[in-house]
């Protein structure tokens, strides 16, 4: 009896490793893409512009590059680390650019 249960736990475990698939690496130029939609992101929040229209197209721009949900599980954890940092250094003065500046390219951007 355990010999079976043991078989079936091997096929099953075989099988969906097989079906699932493993996340692949990003392009540099999705990683170009992901830091700038952070970065504006980010210094948005922090200067309290409205970032929900953003926020879901760059939703969208997720689910479309990286369909997966291993890929979604490597790199929504890094954007939103990024996204944290860009705003932590705009709220504290250290980015160059000011809330003005930041909201023209925010507003500028396609949404």
């Amino acid at each position: 009896m355990a010999d079976s249960r043991w078989i079936a736990f091997a096929a099953a475990l075989l099988l969906g490793t097989c079906l699932v698939q493993p996340a692949r690496a990003a392009s540099e130029a999705e990683f170009e893409r992901m830091s700038s939609l952070a970065l504006l992101l980010g210094r948005g929040i922090a200067c309290n512009l409205d970032t929900k229209r953003a926020s879901g197209v760059i939703g969208s721009w997720f689910d479309q590059t990286f369909p997966a949900s291993a890929e979604q599980e490597r790199y929504l954890p890094v954007f939103a680390q990024e996204v944290e940092q860009h705003a932590r250094q705009q709220r504290s003065g250290g980015s160059p650019d000011s809330c003005a500046d930041v909201a023209h390219a925010f507003y500028t951007m396609r949404w």
